[in-house]
């Protein structure tokens, strides 16, 4: 469309529309459309800027080459510090060297405004139009992060109950898993909180919850992570049913979140009242995924205040008289 309506403008340089459309667009709602103003506002304002010099002083060939240059040197000066800065030179660059070649303000200044105009305007309506709203990715962000956590978490108990296997590599992978999913979520909640997405599918207090309650579940992995016993020490049996119920709730826990239901964590709760084992290692398994239970069930608090009703079969009901976790 861009490059139809340059074409049929006067101007010629029909190119320009969709070339300044593509360097507007992003990925982000916010940083698309702060990106068109400081485009617009710095282009507006380095042509006000250049017009006024070339009225009031008139610069023949020599002088407009020396203007052209200092404005190319403050394109690269501002080029790693604000895109309206570098909009405005680029604009004055453009005017004195259209200036040396003989021609006016008249024919440089209103083709360069409305065609960016154009292109600008293109950009924030294609993005209006077919936008690419992170807000509604929220839960499948959460969904992940919390999917890695708990893999990583089931790996790390199963270390107790088979401590022959290769550790320190399968740790090291399930701890860059967790890290790279929470950095994602980190980025979807900073775009979508600029986002004008009236319905979040989950509250800021949901978020804050969720998020202080993964955070206590991964530290509480990382203190068992530090203490794995290392190759031949007796295995803890009854970790490896602990292990198996959190990489189940895991699966589970992701998928509900991604529907709206409030994730339970019935596995992980058997594996623990099942538990049988003797010594110290087999009891500081067993308090950690107590302690991991809990920040669980403080992440089911959470989301469920930010659902709304599940239709009656789609998830399991709490047992009488004791609150969902």
């Amino acid at each position: 469309m861009g490059d139809l309506i340059g074409r049929a403008l006067p101007f010629g340089h029909g190119y320009w529309v969709p070339l300044v459309g593509a360097l507007i667009l992003r990925p982000g709602f916010s940083q698309t459309y702060s990106r068109a103003a400081a485009r617009l506002g710095g282009t507006v304002l380095g042509l006000v800027i250049a017009g006024a010099i070339v009225e009031l002083a008139h610069p023949g060939e020599a002088l407009a080459a020396v203007l052209s240059v200092v404005c190319g040197g403050l394109i690269l000066l501002f080029m790693y510090t604000g895109y309206a800065p570098v909009q405005a030179a680029a604009s004055g660059y453009t005017v004195f060297t259209l200036g040396m070649a003989g021609v006016g303000l008249d024919q440089s200044v209103p083709a360069r405004l409305v065609l960016t105009l154009i292109g600008g305007g293109l950009a924030m309506l294609a993005y209006a139009l077919y936008p690419s709203w992170e807000t509604p990715r929220l839960r499948t962000r959460l969904a992940d992060w919390i999917h890695a956590d708990l893999g990583y978490a089931a790996t790390v108990v199963r270390h107790y109950a088979e401590p022959t296997g290769p550790a320190a590599r399968e740790t090291r992978e399930a701890v860059l898993t967790a890290r790279s999913a929470l950095l994602a979520w980190r980025d979807a909640v900073a775009l979508a909180a600029k986002e004008p997405v009236r319905d979040r599918g989950l509250s800021h207090t949901a978020q804050d919850g969720a998020e202080r309650a993964l955070y206590e579940a991964a530290r509480v992995t990382m203190l068992l992570e530090a203490h794995v016993p290392a190759p031949g020490a007796p295995p803890v049996p009854a970790a490896a049913a602990l292990a198996e119920a959190l990489q189940q709730s895991a699966d589970a826990a992701a998928q509900a979140v991604r529907d709206r239901r409030v994730p339970t964590w019935e596995p992980v709760r058997a594996a623990l009242a099942d538990w049988h084992g003797e010594g110290a290692t087999s009891e500081m398994v067993h308090r950690t995924g107590t302690l991991l239970l809990t920040s669980l069930s403080d992440l089911s608090t959470a989301l469920e205040y930010a659902s709304p009703p599940v239709p009656p079969g789609n998830s399991p009901a709490p047992e009488p008289g004791r609150r969902q976790g």
